[in-house]
Parts: structure tokens; sequence; C-alpha cells
């Protein structure tokens, strides 16, 4: 209960309505309780008497109350429904907010299959924890005190079938909690397993495809969608096992009702039978209503419980993403600056994990403002893990870097990334338009910058010939793109953003060799002159910037200088231009 409570402040803004579900709740419980009294008037005094004018006129109360009691309960089906939805809408929102502001660290700890769950599965399970707390939580104990002081102010001799039915009950809910709740973890974690093979096989149909691996990805679906099955039965069995053993009790109680009115009015007990001696039948049946409100209370009560055990468990996950320490904060007094461009790397090691798998070792370099800096080497030398360290999507494990002499760690993070175009290894893009995904670099951008940029990334040509031009629909990931288009438009997004430091973590890889060289001209064009980390695999790339960096497989520094400097000195390098180049490292452009 105490996850769950932690997340009840997302309904108390919600006062007005939550006064008239409670008032509601109180209209309906007291009507379900005046009705059987009234029926109990009708029978052993009205028919008692033969006075049918009261009878009439009581059997018209029964009515109007049933009528009020009804409008009752939509008023407060109406608002706890409307509570449960906007609280829920609130608690969705602060987590995705708050799942944005997780370092890629904390999602690789998380896993994005588990976050997917969260903002799905678990809100749903919070949701309907928020309903059930003004529909069942409050009116549960309300019937189950109201009815006791009912049932033993109309017959004390009956009411000692409550000594059977209510520890047995209790009991039994005790008996479900206890069983249930680890069952329902086990059921969340196994929907994040489900949820992530899902994922992996929607974000690499293609792969999935062309190694025609459909059967194995099939049976490897199967057998967490057979887990997930499994544990989910075993929790839905404590279920299917409440219900019947609840209903049993219920049953039980009205049998013990029924022997011991017969009992009584076997033994001629005084308090069963009228002034005129007739048995009091009303009775028999008010005493039946408030003992069936009762084990209803209660069977509400037990079947909350069991909800709440189920909603604490999906609570305790969610409070786990809100109280998840971010590895990557600006400091108190955050420093803001324009950024000139110059980085310095002092002495960076950098490795993911806590395993001590170092990806980078002892790196230290600098580049001066404007400068054009080819990053190259093998694949697996930490090339992508370098260049993410600059707008601090990850922190170096030993070293500082330096922003114009600044540590990065004392500057504003967004600010930073502000100012940096980034334009990743697999070009990722979203639903929309051509055109919002470009202004994702800039919102305020307009149209004449819209223009200039798509002509400088080489987009402009294809969006002209489009018919709604920048406003053609790209679809999820860009699938109805080409690669080099894809590409083209993630670097018009960094570039319109006119970054002190753009970064190209090879970017123009789906780009022909003509195409590329315009791209960079126009770079090399452009009127804020950006400093340039270009990571590319290809050697008639990389020799077009001021120096070459070239990593080793161990994630060191094998050499950094001109394409010359390096074919001299840096044996790594002259393994590559070796693979790539027709004669000597000598390129025939």
């Amino acid at each position: 209960m105490r996850n769950i409570l932690q997340l009840f402040r997302y309904a108390l803004p919600y006062k007005k309505h939550m006064f008239y579900a409670v008032v509601s709740m109180l209209i309906q419980v007291g009507v379900a309780f005046l009705i059987p009294f009234v029926m109990q008037y009708i029978i052993d005094v009205g028919l008692e008497t033969r006075n049918f004018n009261m009878v009439i006129g009581l059997s018209i109360l029964m009515f109007s109350m049933a009528i009020f009691g009804m409008g009752a309960g939509i008023l407060n089906t109406y608002t706890s429904q409307y509570i449960a939805q906007h609280a829920s809408a609130e608690l969705r929102l602060d987590l995705f907010n708050k799942i944005q502001t997780l370092s890629f660290k904390n999602i690789d700890d998380f896993k994005v299959s588990r976050l997917i769950t969260n903002a799905t599965n678990d809100i749903v399970r919070v949701q309907m924890f928020f309903t059930m707390m003004l529909r069942m939580v409050i009116r549960a104990p309300m019937m189950v005190v109201i009815g006791l002081v009912l049932a033993l102010s109309t017959s004390l001799q009956l009411s000692q079938v409550f000594f059977i039915t209510m520890p047995l009950l209790i009991i039994s809910v005790i008996f479900v909690m206890i069983m249930a709740y680890p069952r329902f973890k086990r059921v969340q974690s196994a929907l994040d397993d489900l949820n992530n093979t899902v994922l992996e096989n929607a974000n690499a149909p293609q792969v999935v495809k062309s190694f025609v691996s459909q059967p194995y990805e099939h049976k490897k679906f199967e057998n967490v969608n057979e887990h997930y099955r499994k544990v989910n039965t075993s929790a839905e069995s404590v279920m299917a096992f409440a219900e019947p053993v609840i209903f049993l009790i219920f049953n039980l109680g009205l049998a013990l009702i029924l022997f011991f009115g017969a009992r009584y009015y076997e033994m001629a007990h005084p308090d069963f039978f009228t002034d005129l001696g007739n048995p009091r039948v009303g009775l028999l049946m008010a005493f039946s209503q408030y003992s069936q409100q009762i084990l209803i209370g209660l069977m509400m009560f037990a079947m909350t419980m069991i909800f709440v055990s189920r909603a604490d468990v999906s609570a305790a996950r969610i409070n786990e993403i809100f109280n998840a320490k971010i590895d990557l904060e600006n400091p108190e007094n955050a420093k803001k600056h324009g950024l000139s461009g110059a980085i310095r790397f002092d002495n960076v090691s950098f490795g993911y994990g806590d395993d001590g798998n170092m990806v980078l070792r002892d790196i230290s370099f600098e580049v001066s403002p404007g400068e054009k800096l080819g990053i190259i080497g093998s694949t697996g030398s930490g090339k992508s893990s370098l260049v993410s360290l600059l707008p601090r999507l990850y922190d170096p494990t030993k070293g500082t870097i330096y922003f114009d002499d600044e540590p990065l760690t004392n500057l504003d993070i967004p600010h930073v990334r502000k100012q940096i175009g980034f334009v990743t290894q697999q070009a990722i893009l979203f639903s929309g338009s051509l055109g919002t995904n470009i202004l994702q670099g800039k919102e305020d951008a307009n149209l004449s910058e819209l223009e200039t940029t798509a002509k400088d990334a080489l987009i402009y040509d294809f969006a002209h010939d489009q018919e709604r031009y920048f406003n053609h629909l790209v679809k999820a990931k860009g699938t109805n793109l080409s690669g080099g288009q894809k590409q083209r438009v993630s670097i018009a997004r960094a570039l319109i953003r006119k970054p002190s430091i753009l970064i190209l973590d090879d970017a123009t890889s789906a780009v022909d060799l003509a195409s590329e060289r315009k791209i960079l001209l126009a770079i090399n064009q452009l009127e804020h002159k950006p400093t340039l980390l270009m990571i590319s695999q290809k050697i008639a790339t990389v020799r077009r910037m001021d120096r070459i960096m070239v990593l080793d497989n161990q994630g060191r520094i094998d050499g950094i200088g001109t394409h010359q400097d390096l074919m001299k000195s840096s044996k790594v390098y002259q393994e590559i231009a070796k693979s790539q180049l027709d004669i000597g490292g000598v390129s025939h452009e």
C-alpha cells in the first residue's frame, strides 16, 4: 500500500469531484440500507394490519429511493472515472518527462521494454486503483459497519452467523493477498520481456527477413509468450480461487440465516413473532438484506485488496523510476556562455557499465575553434563513444573534457547541447514531415533558413519535387525515404541551428562521394564556421579535414596529423589506407 499511496497525490487536485464522488457514494449506501428497513415495515406492519394505502405509499417510496440511488451511483461512477482518467494522465505525463531526463546509463539499466511497460500497463493498473478508490475502498468498510449496526439492532439472535462467515472471509482475503503479490511482480517482469521481444522485431524487420530468421524469432517469441502465459495464469488463478470462495461464504451466510431463523420460529421465540402472533417474515428478509450488504462489503473489500496489491506492484515500479538518481545532472551554478568551438580532452577514459571494460583509454587532444577534425579507426575503436561524450550523453569514467578551457561538467547541459549539431551514425527521423524533422534543430527557423539549410544538405531538390514541398509526409523512422535522403535530412536538422560544434558520426555513409563533397563544401562555406568533428570509415572523406585522429582497437590514439603525416607515423592509418586506396595511400579523385 505504501507505493500506491505515494501516487495518491495525483488525485488530490480534483477535490471537487472527490467530494461529489464521496457524497454520491454515501447516498448510494444509505439507500441500499433504507430499502430493507422500509420493506420490513411494509411486510410486518402494513400487510399485518392490512393497511394497503400504507403498503402502496411505502412501495412508491421504495421505488423513488431506488431511482435516487441509481442516480447517485451514476454520479459516483462518472466522478470516480473523471478523477482516475485525469490523475493517470498527469501521472503518465510526469513519468514520460522523468524518462526524458534519464541518462543513457539510466536507460541501459532500466531497459527500453521496461520503460514501455511502465508507461502503459503499469499506469493502467494505477488508474484502476484510482477508480476503485472512490467506488469500493471507502464504500466497502461503510457497508460492513452500517450493516453490522443495523443487523444487530434488527436481531441479536441471527447475528451469530457473522461469527462463522466473517472469520472465514477475512482469512480468505489474507491468504489471497499473500499469494497474489509476488505473482503480480513476476507478471510485470514477464511482460517486460514480452515487450522487449516485440520491440526488437519491430525495430529490425529488414534483418529478420533478410536472414530468413523468422522461425528463430517465432520460437523466441513463443518462449517468452509461454512464460508470460504461465506466470499470468498463476496470478489469475489466485483471482479464480478467490471469487468462488467468497461466493461460497456469501451463500453460506444466507443458508445459516434461514437455518437459524427456522430454528427460532420452531422455538416460538417472541422476537420472531408479531403482536398478532404471526411470524415476522419482514424481519428475516431485512436481516438477510443487511447480511448481504455486509458480505458484499467484505467481498468488495477482498476484491479491492487483490487489485490494490496488483496496483501496488505497478506503483513500486513507477516510483522506482521517479526515485532513480540521474547520473548526469546540472551543477547548482551551471555556467551558460556561447561556445567558440574550442575542445580539449585531458586524459579521458570511458567504459560502459561498471565492469571496467574501457572503450576509450587515455585520450588527450585539442581542437581549435572552426577546425575540421576527421576521426577514423577500425570498427569498435570507440569513435562514436568519443563524440557522444561532447553533448554529455555520457560522462567520462576518468579525465576531463573542456570547452573553451571550462570543464564540461561545469556548464549547463541544455545550453551546451543547443550549441552542438549532432548527426548520429544511424539517421533517426520521426513521423511528421520533412519540415518538422529539420525544424527539430531550430523550432523558430523561418522558411528562408529552412530552404538555405536544405540546399546545404542537398535535400532541397527532393523537397521541391514533392507535391507538398516541406510538408511531404515522413513515416516513423523515415521508412518512406532512402538511406541517403534520411542522412541528408539529419544533416539539415543539425545545420539549421548554426552550431558552434558540428558532429557528423559517419553521417555520409549512404551518400555518394560527389554529394558528400558538396555537403562538406557547403559546411566549409558556412558564415559561422563551426568546429567540425567528422567520423568516417573512408580515407577519401577524412583527408579533406584539417587534421585526422586515428584510434586503434584498444580505444587509444594511434596518431593525429594530416594525411601525409599519418601515412608515415600511424600503422593503423597505413593499413586502412592500403585497404582503400589504389597506390600507397594516394587517392585518385
